[in-house]
């Protein structure tokens, strides 16, 4: 099992870390003395030292600027804290003045006074500890994100950039954003937030700019800046001919034809400013649970504590004016009465450990769910269905049944409460309360992370024999992990697709040739990239069609390769007009084989339609050869167009025998040169271009400035071109070999699902979450994905972010129905406030840019959806998004990149720094070959912990409230007060927390993931309905407690207990009138303890039943019950101490047989009445939330 690799940093070294900067001067191994020609190699490239520098620096920095609070706690929250901070040393200040009057006017000297001292201490020492520990957690939300960088460019400073690239050729997956860029004599695949200022990239027609680039005529220019600022490509513009004003303009023509394809820029600025600025300085929304929480806190801090502080002042008012009236000797109890007494009805509303239970809480919480979260990534079980869900009911998704390791949990506790784990961002993504409370999946990209890295093959294209085109589906047998034909009479056609599966085996270099057998989606290695960019299906091995053909590796054996012509039309239609999303260069591998048993030589060819169909004069129908006349091509053509509309992509593939080939001196044993042959096609023709084979310009012919290693390392690199070193009448001859092929099929091939997508999003559907897809590509190409994935594609279901500037049809333009949908996604919002609110309902939106994402994914967390967003790890767009959701997952698009997520001591892969950079913003994660059900586990624990947490917060708070509320009815009976302030703060302190926060142990509930969760708006607004919860469910604890206080004070005075406090001044109590008091209290605290804890056992689950939830299946809690009481007998033993005038069997014994039996009974009943008639509110909640997530018809629906 693969060790999973955590960065923890220790916050007492958190602020003595060195820069960048000073680590890098004294960095011997990094070179770089600033000396301007030593930042140059002979071709004026970057060494990957001074690339490395000059990285680290940039990064460096963009840290070294304010970073804005990053805080994922609600401001109200802070705000409340400081409030409550601030009432506490009133309150202190109050219980010092009272201890001084004490000490000048009482007599006897009175016990508690000395109490007042202490519980003043203890309130300044808790408003102490709770401003500390919010500013810690505030501070480290901040540094969180800057202190995960800072770990990667650690790595970076102490291991280096390892200079071997990761993939042999760079990859058409369009989530993999890579760049080639010229180092040290050689050209390296870096991703785009890699390349720096002053780098050499090499560009081709259909890539994309990593960066702001200035067009240079070589990469051996003399002067290290020489550039054609005339030309310049921006970040995310793709390189087009219509850069150089081609093919209209020729101006360019004979500086560019000596190329191949291969166009060099400087680039002007380093990306990674960038990628950092957006990790570091996008603001995700406060949690849900933050802001209920800080609703909570205002509530509390201000109506709360005004109300009872009003309502204790003016009893006490009219209770001193009583008694100082009738007796003038009363008069001394002003101070406790006006002051005193207010702040012990106060005190139980402040914020003791409140937030100390909410840091704790929350620590717990990430801790179970990082090491979760481990666990399924190395676990190599599979998911699997729950077996007790009624077949009616609707089942949750599968899941791993995993044994946590507790020792790490616990491990993992302390590092998130007492250090900076900054492996997962739990601070700054709120991570537990924004995976229970998502509401929306966006996946902001597909290849690699919802989709399969590389497409597979939907249907193959042929004719047979009588010149009609046949169509054959293919589709993967899950259980083996081959392809099948639908068609069960495929094998009729066998004679038309020999020759593909043989061309198919020919054309791979999976090893298949040699036996070797891959069942897993898997790429080709296609050298052709650098030449101009190819569609991610010409890499796409379909190896597997030719095993079911019935093709072995016996067949291809005698077959050796010989020679492979690159050749590309990269003027055709297919760059110059078409959108982004279908631009590639036509282009077609054609790759010669010398077949040794018959010493003959055969061409198989693959590449775009355009040019394979250019070249092909016949076609093979199985038996013979057919003419291509404009009914066959029309035919071709349409096949070719309705796949392109079903968001499909076409690869063709032709044959031809070279007859001629052994008298040709070009194909001659011995003779043969290893170099793939650029050539290139002109439009309107089928010869080749005159200007691309014209003699090399004598800048690059006659350069002498290069040493012969360095001239044998660009030969071999293809630095320099192949092309140079082919005489004319080869090239053409070569060329001439292209005419005259046989089409012999069309593959079409389609991005499919990941295993379980499908059901992924249907099953976090019916837990109330909104899958929602941003597709780059047009509209109907958008929703033939979509409705590969299951996504509902009829009408009111996709949206174009797009301005509606002509170059599309919109929605209404297409399809002739009165639904009214907004075009772009500028009008998205006032379409949601004047329309309806469609837009927040959709699951697909199609051509997407960056910016529109990013602006959609804002309004959605303005209108309260808490937003999840997947997407590539190594797609450089994908960065701000990440950092504005409320929590994002970065998806591992490559296996290779599998490796950073363990420990290593060796130089850094750069497309392992590339990935960490981009995923700095996220919280997670998650392996190319993980399963998106990973995702809904960790929702589902941690929806339980949040449940748990909110019962935690519940519970506690009206512990709070029902004890002020005690403490107010005593006062009314005219008694003292019924608790003292240091069993107040014992309870609150000390009892409360650990019997709340078990609640945290409760195990999860079957249907937890078919609760419609809450959105990020209007919270707590059933606040007045469960403040008559409270009223309900605590009112007969409080009278119980002031009873039996008022019964047992009066056994042990001897006398009414009303009467005699009455009577007398407080101040001047006797020794056994202050020990009858203690011993009131702390009987009546032993009391009050038994029915809170019995009243915990109702607040294990909101709404459930003892039935459905019995206790005893949380172990925790059943210990901290236990615990609690014998804790509270123990307390009060050491308070009354064995010296005490008084007995407790002083009492009755019916009087502790009703507090102690029958008390606590009917305490459970009323808890258990009141919880049905939640339980019914929550149902008709949840139907509300149900109804309105499953409608999307606006007030233009046509229905």
């Amino acid at each position: 099992m693969t060790a999973v690799h955590h960065e923890v940093i220790d916050l007492s070294n958190l602020w003595q870390q060195p820069t960048a900067v000073e680590t890098l001067t004294s960095n011997a191994s990094l070179g770089g003395t600033g000396n301007k020609d030593d930042r140059y190699l002979a071709y004026h490239h970057l060494s990957s030292a001074e690339a490395q520098r000059r990285l680290l620096a940039a990064a460096e920095d963009v840290l070294s600027e304010k970073i804005d609070d990053r805080s994922k706690e609600s401001p109200e929250s802070s705000a409340a804290l400081h409030r409550g901070c601030a009432i506490s040393v009133l309150c202190a200040l109050g219980l010092i003045a009272f201890f001084i009057y004490v000490q000048l006017e009482g007599s006897p000297y009175q016990w508690r006074a000395t109490g007042a001292l202490i519980e003043a201490c203890l309130l300044l020492i808790a408003a102490g500890w709770n401003v500390w520990i919010q500013h810690r957690e505030k501070r480290l939300a901040e540094v969180e994100v800057k202190m995960r960088i800072q770990a990667i460019l650690e790595s970076v400073k102490t291991y280096g950039l390892s200079r071997k690239s990761d993939l042999r050729h760079a990859t058409s997956i369009p989530t993999v954003s890579i760049a080639r860029v010229i180092r040290d004599e050689t050209i390296q695949l870096v991703p785009f937030n890699l390349v720096v200022e002053d780098d050499i990239v090499q560009m081709a027609f259909g890539d994309t700019a990593p960066c702001r680039l200035v067009f240079v005529y070589s990469h051996l220019d003399k002067t290290p800046r020489s550039a054609q600022t005339s030309f310049v490509l921006h970040k995310g513009q793709m390189l087009r001919p219509s850069l150089f004003g081609l093919p209209g303009d020729t101006s360019m023509t004979p500086t560019l034809s000596q190329t191949e394809g291969q166009y060099y820029f400087r680039a002007t600025e380093t990306p990674v400013k960038d990628t950092l600025k957006a990790a570091l300085h996008f603001k995700r929304p406060q949690t849900l649970f933050a802001q209920q929480l800080g609703v909570i806190q205002r509530y509390q801090l201000l109506h709360a504590v005004c109300v009872v502080f009003g309502a204790a002042l003016l009893v006490n008012v009219l209770r001193y004016a009583i008694k100082a009236s009738s007796d003038p000797s009363l008069r001394n109890q002003g101070v406790e009465m006006l002051l005193v007494l207010q702040v012990y009805a106060v005190l139980p509303l402040l914020p003791f450990a409140a937030y100390s239970m909410y840091v704790i809480a929350r620590s717990y919480g990430n801790a179970q769910i990082l090491s979760l979260f481990d666990a399924l990534q190395t676990s190599g079980t599979e998911f699997e269905d729950t077996e007790d869900v009624d077949e009616f009911d609707a089942a949750p998704p599968p899941t791993k049944e995993l044994g946590l390791d507790w020792a790490l949990v616990w491990k993992r506790f302390r590092q998130q409460f007492l250090n900076l784990d900054v492996t997962f961002l739990a601070r700054t993504t709120g991570l537990i309360s924004s995976l229970a409370s998502t509401t929306v999946i966006c996946a902001v990209d597909r290849e690699g992370t919802i989709s399969l890295p590389v497409p597979s093959v939907e249907q193959l294209f042929f004719f047979d024999e009588s010149g009609e085109p046949v169509v054959l589906d293919l589709t993967e047998d899950n259980l083996d992990h081959i392809m099948k034909f639908e068609d069960r009479h495929w094998q009729s056609y066998l004679g038309s697709l020999k020759p593909l599966g043989l061309n198919l085996l020919l054309n791979t270099d999976c090893g298949a040739a040699v036996g070797k057998t891959r069942f897993d989606h898997h790429r080709k290695s296609n050298a052709m990239q650098v030449h101009g960019h190819l569609m991610a299906a010409r890499q796409a091995c379909l190896c597997q069609i030719s095993r079911s053909i019935g093709f072995s590796a016996d067949a291809v054996r005698n077959f050796v390769s010989i020679k492979a012509l690159h050749c590309f039309m990269p003027y055709g239609n297919s760059v110059a007009d078409v959108p982004d999303y279908h631009a590639e260069t036509p282009s077609m591998l054609s790759q010669i084989f010398r077949e040794m048993a018959s010493e003959t030589h055969q061409m198989f060819s693959e590449g775009s339609l355009e040019v394979i169909l250019r070249l092909c004069c016949e076609y093979w129908n199985g038996r013979g050869l057919g003419i291509i006349d404009q009914n066959t091509e029309k035919k071709m053509l349409d096949f070719y167009q309705n796949s392109i509309i079903s968001d499909t992509e076409i690869v063709a593939y032709s044959y031809r025998p070279l007859p001629n080939a052994q008298a040709s001196p070009l194909l001659q044993k011995g003779r043969v040169k290893q170099e793939a042959v650029y050539i290139e096609l002109d439009v309107h023709d089928l010869l080749l271009r005159a200007d691309s084979i014209e003699d090399i310009t004598p800048a690059l012919a006659n350069d002498t400035s290069r040493s012969g290693r360095a001239a044998k390392a660009s030969k071999r690199r293809n630095v320099t071109t192949s092309a140079n070193e082919l005489q004319v009448s080869e090239k053409l001859a070569y060329a001439q070999m292209l005419k005259n092929q046989t089409f012999l099929s069309m593959a079409s091939l389609a991005f499919q699902p990941k295993p379980n997508i499908i059901n992924f999003i249907e099953d976090v559907g019916l837990a109330g979450i909104r899958f929602v897809y941003f597709s780059s590509a047009p509209e109907r190409e958008s929703k033939a994905y979509g409705e590969r994935l299951g996504l509902d594609v009829d009408w009111n279901s996709c949206i174009l972010l797009s301005s509606g500037d002509g170059e599309t049809p919109g929605y209404r333009e297409l399809h002739d129905i009165k639904a009214r949908l907004p075009r772009g996604v500028e009008n998205i919002r006032e379409h949601i406030e004047h329309v309806d609110d469609v837009p927040l309902h959709v699951p697909l939106f199609a051509e997407c840019e960056p910016a529109s994402v990013r602006e959609m994914i804002r309004i959605f967390q303005e209108h309260g959806e808490v937003v999840c967003c997947v997407g590539s790890s190594l797609n450089e767009m994908n960065v701000e998004c990440f950092a504005m959701a409320d929590i994002s997952i970065a998806i591992d698009p490559l296996a290779v990149l599998k490796s950073r997520h363990a420990p290593s001591a060796s130089p850094l892969s750069p497309l392992n720094l590339g990935a960490a950079l981009i995923s700095s913003p996220c919280a997670f994660s998650l392996h190319s070959d993980t399963s998106v059900y990973s995702l809904s586990q960790i929702i589902r624990d941690a929806r339980v912990i949040i449940q748990n947490a909110a019962q935690v917060v519940a519970f506690y708070l009206a512990c709070q409230v029902c004890m002020s509320v005690t403490m107010i009815a005593s006062f009314c009976l005219l008694l003292p007060p019924v608790f003292t302030g240091y069993q107040m703060v014992w309870m609150l302190w000390i009892l409360l927390p650990p019997l709340a926060l078990s609640f945290l142990f409760s195990p999860h509930g079957s249907q937890i993931m078919t609760v419609m969760p809450a959105k990020n708006q209007d919270h707590l607004k059933d606040r007045r309905r469960f403040f008559t919860y409270f009223v309900i469910r605590f009112s007969f604890p409080v009278l119980v407690s002031v009873a039996f206080f008022a019964v047992s004070l009066s056994y042990f005075v001897g006398e009414s207990a009303i009467s005699k406090f009455s009577a007398i001044s407080w101040l001047n109590l006797t020794v056994n009138d202050q020990w009858a008091l203690l011993y009131a209290q702390n009987c009546t605290m032993i009391v009050f303890v038994v029915h809170i804890v019995t009243i915990s056992a109702s607040f294990l689950h909101r709404t459930s039943d003892f039935k459905r939830y019995p206790p005893y299946r949380n172990k925790v809690w059943m210990a901290m019950a236990v615990g609690c009481l014998a804790l509270q007998f123990v307390f009060t033993g050491v308070s009354l101490g064995p010296h005490g005038p008084y007995n407790l069997s002083m009492l009755p014994w019916w009087l502790y047989l009703v507090a102690l039996v029958p008390g606590p009974a009917l305490t459970l009943a009323i808890q258990e009445i009141v919880k049905v008639h939640d339980r019914r509110e929550w149902d008709r909640s949840q139907k509300r939330s149900k109804l309105e997530f499953n409608t999307k018809l606006g007030m233009h629906s046509p229905v």
